[in-house]
């Protein structure tokens, strides 16, 4: 799945606007190559990410 394919699907799934979508996955793409520079390791960005998405998952 492509970047437009996902903002389309986040969309879709979300019933939030193609734009909105857009500037959110944007702006957590800046949050993750921000994280991945200061933890100096993909094994880092990934635990990051995990802890992410179960705070996702408990809203």
């Amino acid at each position: 799945m492509n970047k437009k394919e996902t903002i389309e699907k986040v969309s879709e799934l979300s019933q939030v606007t193609i734009a909105d979508c857009k500037k959110v996955l944007d702006a957590l793409e800046i949050v993750m190559q921000e994280e991945l520079a200061n933890r100096k390791g993909i094994r880092n960005i990934f635990n990051m990410m995990y802890k992410m998405m179960g705070v996702f998952k408990s809203k």
